[in-house]
This record gives structure tokens, sequence and C-alpha cells, in this order.
């Protein structure tokens, strides 16, 4: 019905919203104009360098501190091994 609307210029694009993270939806608007233009795409990497930027001190020494977890390497414990053997 939309479709049939916007072809016989009874509706137009009035704006986009963002129905999640990477989606727009169009907000129809019904008269005479013209429509709004589509927001480009942005990247994942644009919108992490945009988190970061809103991540207070706390947040990223959190965010370091486990990140510097993840490469640690747990060694095994030498007592445990002699009894038990390389696993």
């Amino acid at each position: 019905m939309i479709a049939k609307l916007r072809k016989e210029g009874n509706v137009h694009i009035q704006s986009w919203r963002k129905t999640s993270v990477t989606q727009w939806s169009a907000v129809y608007r019904y008269g005479i104009g013209v429509d709004a233009d589509k927001p480009e795409p942005v990247s994942s990497s644009s919108r992490l360098r945009k988190h970061r930027a809103k991540e207070d001190a706390d947040a990223k020494e959190r965010r370091l501190a486990k990140q510097r977890q993840l490469k640690r390497k747990v060694k095994r414990d030498p007592l445990t091994a002699a009894f038990y053997g390389d696993i």
C-alpha cells in the first residue's frame, strides 16, 4: 500500500529511524515533499572507536585488564606435575 501511495506521490520519506545496530527504517509522512537521504552505513571499527571515546577511565582499565588476562598463560605447578606427570 505504501509503494502505491509513493508511486502516486501522496507520501514521502520524512526521516530515517534506527531499528537495530545496522538497519534503518523509513518514516513516512502524508503529503507532497522530498525524500530524506538515507544515512551512510557505519563500519564496526568506527562504532567501536565511538564507544571507546565515551568510556571513562575505570571502564578502560577494566577492559585493558581483561585483555591482559587473556594473553597470560597459566603455568603448571611443578609438584602436581611430579605426582601426576605431564598431561
